[in-house]
Order: C-alpha cells, then structure tokens, then sequence
C-alpha cells in the first residue's frame, strides 16, 4: 500500500509556494528550472513508488530529500533574495510587491521593499523588463535609499521616482495601480 501523505504533502507545499512568490520573480529563467526540477523529481518518486515494489526505504527518504530541496530552491527563486538576484541579503527583498510603470515610453515592472527599524527606513528597489518570455533585472545593483528619523507617508513608486529618477517627468504607472500604486501580486 502506497503512502499518498507525502504526496499530498509536497503538492501542498509546492502549490503554497508558487500562491506566495514574486509574480515578477516566477517569470524568470531561475524558477522555470527550479520547477522543472520538482516536477521531475516529484514524478520520479510517484513512479518509483507505485512500480517498483522493492524499493529501498534509503532511496525512497534520499528521493523525498532531493524533492525538498529542490522545493527549497523553489521557495529562494520565487523571492528576490541574495540566490536570487545575486545581489541582496537574504531577508531585505523577500516579501517585495511589484509595480507596473513606464519610463520614456517603455514597460517595466518596479519591486520594491521597505525595511524600517527604530527611527530609521531602509527602501530597496529592483527594475526588471521583460525580455522574450521571462523577465530579466535591469539594474546592476538595487537601488537602495536610507532615511533617518523620517517616515514619509508616500507610496514607494513614488518614493523611487523623485529620489531614484530625480523627478523624471517620463514616469508613468499603469492606469490599473495610478491613484494608489497598487501592487499586482
């Protein structure tokens, strides 16, 4: 008799994971793998399960352990972290929204993240464009902007366009988001 728990198990956590991730982030090439490899470990494991009945507790428990960690990988690659963009901590960016706007006429899609601590506020900005079917990050580095003793009651977007566009006058957000700057995931 097969244990579907662990089944149910995995499906749950991996359907959880992708309700929760960066919808920016899961159109990337790093999470299109990370899935890839889930699915075909996951599928793995349900074969080997039903047709091979002398299968080994070990490789059963290694193939359970290899599933998680590539759920694992899921759960980096469908946040913006360190592993993911190679660029910041691993907490800084974790739980980012994400913005449709227009600069000089082109789309992107701004994430953004506020950290604050005592009296201080730390905003992190990443701008990614989409290049074929995925999106690719556009900056470098991200965009970081440190306040102290100031808790500005504005959005974000708005925050990035005067301080990190210097009031470009090109910004544009997408009608959908204008009035609050809505994130979309």
């Amino acid at each position: 008799m097969r244990d579907y728990g662990k089944y149910l198990l995995f499906l749950f956590a991996f359907v959880v994971t992708l309700f929760f991730s960066n919808k920016v982030m899961l159109q990337t090439p790093k999470v299109l793998v990370a899935i890839i490899t889930f699915m075909f470990l996951f599928v793995g494991l349900v074969y080997l399960d039903s047709y091979s009945r002398k299968l080994s507790k070990g490789i059963s428990k290694l193939m359970c352990l290899m599933i998680l960690l590539s759920l694992g990988a899921v759960i980096i690659y469908t946040h913006e972290n360190r592993y993911s963009t190679n660029e910041v901590y691993a907490i800084q960016m974790f739980n980012s929204k994400s913005f449709k706007i227009k600069i000089h006429g082109r789309d992107y899609v701004l994430t953004t993240q506020n950290n604050s601590f005592g009296f201080s506020r730390t905003y992190f900005f990443n701008l990614y464009r989409r290049r074929g079917i995925f999106y690719e990050r556009v900056n470098k580095r991200v965009y970081f902007i440190y306040t102290r003793n100031m808790h500005p009651g504005k959005s974000s977007v708005w925050i990035f366009k005067n301080t990190v566009l210097k009031n470009a006058h090109n910004l544009q957000v997408d009608p959908k988001t204008a009035f609050y700057y809505q994130p979309i995931n």
